[in-house]
């Protein structure tokens, strides 16, 4: 009956651009401590000095394989990608595979992935307080299974192999039709 809440990233605490700070920040300010949800950060050891919150911090370490990566994905109620920086981002596209909503900033390479209450949260850029808001809203959706569901779809209908692989064959072929008529 635990919600889990999961961030991650290698080196999350020390890298600024991964947003880790803003995480905190907007898990300080979340209004419904009742829910009885944990933190479960990837890609990390507990460090020397973990974090002290109310509530649990789980540090699950690496992942060496895919099964238990998707079982990781697959077991959370929610990813969270608080990038400062950031390209087309791994983290958020296999979690939303395992039909798991992303809440993350409306910047970056996420405003490709995620959509705004379809399947997922964007909040605003670096606002934690916004940040909070997505995961709020995320933890008490009516139409969470909905979400889920949004999720697991726009994955594969944009981000699938195949589908990926033809978009690169059709740019090949442009750049080659524009080559031989130039």
């Amino acid at each position: 009956d635990t919600l889990l809440i999961a961030f991650g990233s290698h080196g999350a605490n020390n890298e600024y651009h991964k947003g880790f700070d803003l995480l905190i920040d907007a898990i300080k300010q979340l209004k419904d401590f009742n829910k009885n949800f944990q933190i479960v950060i990837f890609g990390q050891n507990q460090p020397k000095d973990p974090i002290k919150l109310n509530f649990p911090v789980n540090y699950t370490g690496f992942f060496h394989d895919e099964i238990s990566l998707r079982l990781f994905y697959s077991s959370i109620d929610i990813m969270i990608v608080p990038s400062r920086k950031d390209t087309l981002n791994q983290i958020a596209i296999e979690s939303m595979a395992c039909a798991t909503p992303v809440v993350a900033f409306g910047a970056t390479g996420l405003l490709d992935i995620v959509d705004h209450k379809i399947n997922g949260y964007l909040a605003k850029p670096y606002d934690s307080k916004d940040l909070a808001n997505g995961i709020d809203f995320l933890l008490n959706a009516s139409n969470y299974d909905q979400l889920c569901n949004n999720a697991r779809k726009k994955v594969i209908k944009n981000f699938d192999s195949s589908i990926v692989a033809d978009k690169y064959e059709e740019l090949y072929n442009q750049i080659l039709d524009d080559r031989n008529n130039t």
